[in-house]
C-alpha cells in the first residue's frame, strides 16, 4: 500500500525513469497529449520507447529515448515534423 508521500512524488508533469516504463503506468507529452509505449526497445543503447500519441481524433506513432526525449514525431497530418520540447514523454499521473 502506497503512503501519501508516494502520491505526492508522483505529480503530473515529472520526466519518465525506467521503473515508470517497466510497471507501465501512464504517461504523455510535456503539452499534455495522451501517449501509449507499445514497445522498448533494448537492443539500442540508449533504449528506445515506440508508442504512439492521440492528436484529436488520430494515432500518430512517435519514438523517444528512454530519458523521455523526442527523436522521431509527426504532425496533425501525419507528416515528419522536427521534434521539440512539447513532444517530450513525461509522467501523467
Amino acid at each position: 500500500m502506497k503512503k501519501i508521500i508516494d502520491f505526492v512524488n508522483e505529480s503530473k508533469g515529472q520526466p519518465i525513469d525506467d521503473q515508470w516504463i517497466n510497471d507501465e503506468k501512464p504517461v504523455m507529452t510535456k503539452d499534455g497529449r495522451q501517449a501509449i509505449i507499445k514497445k522498448v526497445n533494448m537492443d539500442e543503447v540508449p533504449n528506445v520507447l515506440v508508442g504512439e500519441v492521440k492528436w484529436k481524433d488520430k494515432l500518430l506513432e512517435y519514438e523517444w529515448l528512454d530519458d523521455g526525449t523526442c527523436q522521431k514525431a509527426l504532425d496533425m497530418l501525419g507528416n515528419p515534423k522536427k521534434p521539440d520540447n512539447s513532444d517530450r514523454l513525461v509522467k501523467a499521473i
